[in-house]
């Protein structure tokens, strides 16, 4: 299981063990045979896309608040954005309860619960909590990848869905590329097989890492792959201006970050600037550069 940490966080080192730390990092729990894999978007709020990647990733939130900032207002419009209903706030002892819940009333995060500051409290409710599991087929978001000695190509990723057994044959996205998986690891543990919800890390042959992109996808169903899309976008309330023809913005699908063009600013038509691979997934139209940085969300128009 995957928890995103948003807002004021402390040292999530009381969470878990510091593991892979890029613009995002996780830190590692175990209890038993329960593991649980928390993720800072590390390099937030100086860059918007970590804070993306993180709630991508997640299966629950967790926001820790201290006080009431901007900071904390484009996470939570994010959260919201993102339709998030299952997390929990962290709420420091100077912050008005009654006051914030006016804040979040009516939004995604209405029905989130409210824990103590207390870090063996929290430990303990995420590692019991029962995550629904999709096992309709195979897919795993890359999230990291490198080259390891006598091993070859390795990636990091959540099972996203599914179970992804050794000798198994994927393809990866957007490349199309048929791949065997070598070895799985969970915890740093040689396994046979791993099932939804685990953090894994796979030994790859048939790619090299630097073919590879964060957010490619391992699946052994057809996935969709363009290079120009038109978006259905429920926007931001807050944005300062309307997108125009011949500008330049960013999309993230999943974990794939790439740069784009506005071809009809009617239709929302973008050409991308690489192709990205795409499984229904919410795609998120930014402009990293601006005060406001969310723009909108939406999904690609079919046909």
């Amino acid at each position: 299981m995957i928890v995103g940490c948003f807002g004021q966080i402390e040292n999530l080192r009381e969470l878990g063990k510091k593991g892979t730390s890029s613009d995002i990092t996780l830190y590692n729990y175990k209890q038993g045979d329960k593991i649980v894999s928390y993720v800072e978007p590390t390099r937030y709020p100086d860059k918007i896309a970590p804070l993306i990647y993180t709630i991508n990733m997640m299966d629950y939130a967790l926001v820790f608040i201290k006080e009431l900032t901007g900071e904390l207002g484009e996470t939570l419009l994010a959260l919201d954005m993102a339709k998030v209903k299952h997390g929990s706030f962290v709420l420091g002892d100077y912050v008005d309860e009654d006051l914030f819940n006016q804040v979040i009333k009516g939004t995604s995060m209405k029905n989130f619960d409210i824990l103590p500051w207390n870090f063996i409290e929290i430990r303990e409710k995420i590692i019991n909590l029962d995550i629904e599991r999709d096992f309709s087929y195979t897919k795993i978001p890359i999230d990291h990848h490198f080259k390891v000695k006598s091993v070859g190509t390795v990636v990091l990723g959540k099972v996203e869905k599914g179970i992804v057994k050794v000798h198994d044959t994927l393809k990866i996205y957007p490349i199309d590329k048929e791949v065997l998986i070598k070895s799985i690891q969970i915890h740093d543990n040689n396994v046979n097989e791993a099932k939804a919800g685990d953090r894994v890390g796979l030994a790859l042959k048939g790619v090299d890492s630097e073919e590879i992109g964060r957010g490619y996808i391992l699946t052994n169903k057809d996935i969709e792959v363009y290079d120009e899309i038109k978006l259905n976008v429920e926007w931001n309330p807050f944005k300062e201006r309307d997108i125009n023809v011949g500008e330049t913005y960013q999309i993230i699908c999943n974990l794939q970050y790439v740069s784009c063009t506005v071809e009809d600013k009617d239709e929302v038509k973008l050409k991308l600037n690489k192709p990205i691979a795409y499984d229904n997934e919410l795609i998120w139209l930014l402009d990293g550069s601006a005060k406001i940085r969310i723009l909108g969300v939406g999904k690609i128009k079919k046909g």
